[in-house]
């Protein structure tokens, strides 16, 4: 099975980053939370802390076949050219990039949930995509 990455980052929207990892890991897909600032933890926008397995610095985008960006306050992500470049080369490598409600706007061509009501079809969208 293929491997996914979901970012995780400080203010991150709670439903659009578990919903994700949850679901993956109920089909054993193998999931990866990456850190976007590091190893330590960060706190979603209602203030619970998860921490990552991984920080994004100690990645490599050719290892993932799929990544996800939950929405959130993501402001900082934005500005942060480490993140959009890892993105970007992830997509030039062939990596399906899905971005929720605020995310996407980060991520042009994009798999997109535009709300948080929208991230189950998607994720049912992505599933599929990797069961051909």
């Amino acid at each position: 099975m293929s491997k996914f990455g979901v970012f995780l980052y400080e203010g991150f929207q709670e439903m659009e980053f578990w919903y994700p990892v949850l679901r993956l890991r109920e089909i054993g897909a193998d999931v990866v939370v990456i850190g976007v600032d590091g190893s330590e933890a960060a706190s979603s926008t209602l203030g619970y802390p998860v921490v990552p397995n991984v920080a994004m610095k100690d990645s490599r985008p050719e290892e993932f076949a799929a990544l996800i960006v939950p929405g959130g306050n993501v402001t900082a992500l934005a500005e942060n050219l480490a993140f959009r470049d890892f993105l970007s080369e992830a997509s030039r490598r062939g990596a399906r990039i899905a971005a929720f409600s605020q995310a996407a706007s980060l991520v042009p061509g994009a798999l997109v949930a535009s709300t948080t009501d929208d991230v189950p079809q998607r994720m049912r969208t992505l599933l599929k995509e990797f069961a051909r």
